[in-house]
């Protein structure tokens, strides 16, 4: 379901549509956790819907039943397998989009968080945003457009998905029962498509076991970080966020850290984060004891 933030680049590409000017290729950029996936998805349904109206499908039509049920013919998900997106997904995209609508109507494919795409995958992209075809759409979601290249983003319409005002999240998390008793909701307060996500995938207590932990800084809290980052490597920032927030708060407290010691524990923090994605194993667990470890000394 849209949130309100999602109503302005919506009624923007309606316009769009209406005046016949809506382009192949549409790139929804924003930072993480405010729903472009969501917006995506919904212009996806609303590109094959029969009866759409100001780019909102109908609900009731064949193709939105098909859409219901995740079995239309005519749309492709591409997401990343594990760390990125390859040259083979890519090309799929461009086969699926050459090939005669099955519903006789529009073909729409997705890409989520493109800048996950390889160099290869990239350049493989380009042809089809050079040479599209009529009814064809590609939506594509990205995170960090830096990382995409230049060839790419001057043939895409950009969409820009700004972070909720804090009454807007706060409405949001409220209507979909979250919030009200996290101790680090405030940290996440503006990326509650990411909060919605942890809930989805029962990982809400560990953020809160990670956040817990940030705070205490000791041995058993360390090994319950290393349970937990072993079964979820992708709360490792999570919890390095945890951690440069209570160094932030440290530094500005009223004993304060010198700015050498609060430089010293940021690049602990980025040595950590480095070291997650990068070492396996038993060096990865006295990577978080160590970390922690020092951090205590300091805090």
């Amino acid at each position: 379901m849209l949130a309100s933030w999602h109503h302005t680049p919506l009624n923007q590409l309606a316009q769009a549509q209406q005046a016949g000017r809506l382009h192949h290729a549409h790139l929804l950029s924003g930072k993480k956790g405010v729903g472009k996936g969501v917006l995506a998805r919904h212009l996806a349904n609303a590109l094959l819907c029969n009866r759409a109206e100001t780019l909102t499908a109908c609900g009731s039509c064949k193709a939105c039943s098909l859409n219901l049920a995740g079995s239309h013919p005519d749309k492709l998900i591409v997401a990343p397998d594990g760390k990125s997106i390859g040259v083979d997904e890519i090309r799929d995209i461009t086969n699926f989009l050459n090939h005669s609508a099955q519903q006789g109507g529009s073909k729409v494919a997705l890409i989520e968080q493109a800048h996950l795409m390889t160099h290869s995958a990239a350049n493989a992209l380009l042809k089809t945003l050079e040479e599209p075809n009529f009814n064809r759409y590609l939506l594509i979601t990205s995170d960090d457009d830096s990382k995409l290249p230049a060839t790419v983003l001057s043939r895409c319409n950009k969409v820009t998905i700004h972070s909720p005002s804090l009454t807007e999240a706060a409405k949001w998390l409220a209507e979909h029962d979250l919030g009200s008793n996290l101790p680090w909701i405030q940290e996440f307060s503006l990326q509650p498509f990411v909060i919605s996500g942890w809930q989805k995938e029962g990982l809400i207590d560990e953020v809160t076991q990670l956040f817990n932990a940030a705070n205490k800084l000791d041995g058993e809290s360390a090994l319950q970080v290393e349970k937990i980052l072993l079964k979820h490597t992708s709360l490792s920032d999570v919890f390095a966020r945890f951690l440069l927030s209570r160094v932030k708060s440290a530094m500005l407290s009223e004993a304060g850290l010198s700015f050498t010691q609060y430089q010293a524990l940021l690049n602990l923090i980025h040595r950590f984060m480095y070291e997650q994605k990068n070492v396996l194993g038993l060096n990865q667990s006295l990577s978080i004891s160590n970390l922690l470890f020092a951090l205590q000394k300091q805090l």
